[in-house]
């Protein structure tokens, strides 16, 4: 892809002799949002962590705006890539405010300054400035997470199924807000869940995992309409399967 901000060449990750993931390709274009759909231990998660720097790939090469961060003869570590990361559970720490939470990664001297302002109220936390992790609802923990990810102005955001602990009605409301900070952003963000809703209805394009490969990436519409595999087929939407044959003149039979 001529103007791809991630690439990914034949990614191969294990653990001691559990293959996770095997020979994964994937471009993400600059200013848009990817999710990577797929059952648990389809690999979505170890490939975020390859991306972040937390892990090292055992094959294959990763670039972040053209730049080699990973190509496993060499490395540049996580504080080095300009990434922001969500975790499942959003992992704030429970002794800072709010405010002291997003400001966390920034220099000592920006951690008063407008930049966490900016934030709050960018993701609507303003009044909650001085409040600890165990005063917030989940919904707005996960916010402090995300702001607190955007704190660094970062290349790239990667979001893994931050929203898989909350409640219907909090999940859905926060898709939206998701979606339209990533817009008015234009930040280039990859989000994995197991969730085919919040991917089809968030993304401007869709990976389908599966067994630490990827079976198909593309828009949601296409993935939904026009699956590659039957996995992909079986996974997303409902199917139908019937048994048949092709005859020589090319009917199905």
């Amino acid at each position: 892809m001529a103007n791809a901000l991630v690439s990914l060449e034949s990614l191969h990750k294990s653990y001691g002799a559990t293959p996770v993931l095997r020979g994964v390709d994937l471009s993400i274009e600059a200013g848009t949002f990817t999710a990577v759909l797929g059952p648990s231990g389809s690999g979505k998660t170890t490939l975020l962590r390859l991306l972040a720097g937390f892990e090292r790939a055992d094959q294959g090469r990763i670039e972040l705006g053209g730049r080699v961060v990973d190509d496993t003869r060499r490395v540049v570590p996580p504080e080095k890539r300009r990434i922001g990361y969500v975790p499942q559970d959003g992992s704030l720490f429970p002794h800072l405010t709010v405010r002291a939470n997003i400001g966390f990664g920034l220099p000592r001297a920006q951690r008063r300054g407008g930049r966490v302002d900016e934030l709050l109220a960018l993701t609507d936390l303003g009044t909650m400035a001085d409040r600890y992790p165990h005063q917030l609802s989940g919904g707005q923990q996960q916010r402090v997470a995300i702001a607190r990810a955007l704190a660094i102005e970062p290349k790239v955001l990667l979001l893994d199924e931050p929203l898989s602990a909350l409640d219907a009605r909090v999940r859905a409301q926060l898709r939206v807000e998701i979606r339209n900070l990533q817009q008015r952003l234009q930040i280039t963000t990859l989000f994995v869940t197991h969730d085919q809703s919040e991917a089809l209805s968030m993304a401007d394009r869709v990976g389908v995992m599966q067994a630490g490969r990827l079976e198909q990436l593309d828009t949601p519409e296409n993935v939904y309409r026009r699956p590659a595999t039957a996995f992909a087929a079986e996974f997303v939407g409902a199917m139908n399967r019937l048994p048949g044959r092709m005859g020589d003149s090319g009917d199905v039979q």
